[in-house]
């Protein structure tokens, strides 16, 4: 059985993923870097296909929507957090990381920092500063009602990485 590094994404509830893909399409065609659908990553590890969609159901079977605070628009030098919205952390979130830690079945040791990227681009701090200060982006509650599980390739450091994302499963946050 061949094994895939999967990651589980939470995706945000509308109208809010509208509003977010705009911004990230817009910042992708303005600095020439590569799309993406915006997420949090919850976990990352190795998975089959099978395993990932089983995991998903049952957290998403637990897990209702999971509302979390966004403090803040940052930036750093990895390619994959150029410019990002930062949130608080959060009970319910981490109680998500550590259920789906313990349903991928081989051990990882992906950390769990909240945040949701805007723009996948190596740029110049002084255009990321830039970036931070004049981006319109709602800051307040997030509310995230699905899990996205999608095939990546690590390390994410460029363009042709992201472009090779698969989508495996959506399921909701259904449980209370």
């Amino acid at each position: 059985m061949a094994y895939t590094d999967i990651s589980l994404w939470l995706t945000p509830q509308e109208p809010l993923r509208t509003t977010l893909n705009a911004i990230v399409r817009r910042l992708a065609r303005d600095l020439d870097a590569v799309e993406f659908e915006p997420h949090v990553t919850v976990f990352c590890g190795r998975l089959s296909d099978d395993e990932a969609e089983a995991a998903a159901s049952a957290l998403g079977a637990r897990f209702g929507p999971i509302q979390l605070t966004a403090e803040r628009l940052s930036y750093t030098d990895a390619f994959t957090k150029t410019l990002f919205v930062q949130f608080q952390k959060s009970n319910k979130a981490q109680q998500l990381f550590e259920a789906a830690r313990r349903a991928y079945l081989r051990p990882s040791d992906y950390s769990f920092n909240p945040h949701l990227s805007l723009v996948y681009k190596t740029l110049p701090k002084a255009r990321q500063e830039q970036l931070r200060q004049t981006l319109d982006v709602p800051i307040g509650a997030y509310l995230f009602d699905q899990i996205r599980m999608v095939e990546t390739k690590l390390p994410v450091a460029e363009p042709s990485a992201v472009r090779e994302w698969r989508q495996v499963c959506d399921i909701p946050l259904s449980g209370s």
